[in-house]
């Protein structure tokens, strides 16, 4: 805000009406989105949706792996895709042994 007020003491005629222009035309399109934002959202209500409906699955773009090793430990059943840190249930396992 300080900046703008530095311009505005600073600005020639000509520099403050082309910057009317600019907020102007940013006010507008500003407008023009809130509405569209709202025509939207009363079409989602009309039809029976949510945000969350559109986003399902949209945040998570990595794909699915299916673990490639299984073995019980400590009575529970532990699945390893082979990547990443080696979980404490295969350390010092012979992979081979427990193919899922």
């Amino acid at each position: 805000m300080k900046e703008i007020k530095a311009f505005i003491k600073s600005a020639s005629l000509a520099d403050l009406e082309k910057a009317q222009a600019l907020l102007a035309d940013a006010i507008e399109k500003y407008t023009q989105q809130q509405q569209a934002k709202q025509e939207v959202l009363e079409l989602l209500k009309e039809k029976g949706l949510t945000l969350e409906d559109l986003q399902e699955g949209a945040n998570d773009k990595r794909t699915k792996v299916m673990p490639k090793y299984r073995i019980e430990f400590e009575g529970k059943i532990v699945e390893w895709t082979g990547r990443g840190k080696r979980p404490k249930a295969f350390q010092g396992v012979e992979l081979t042994k427990h193919l899922a």
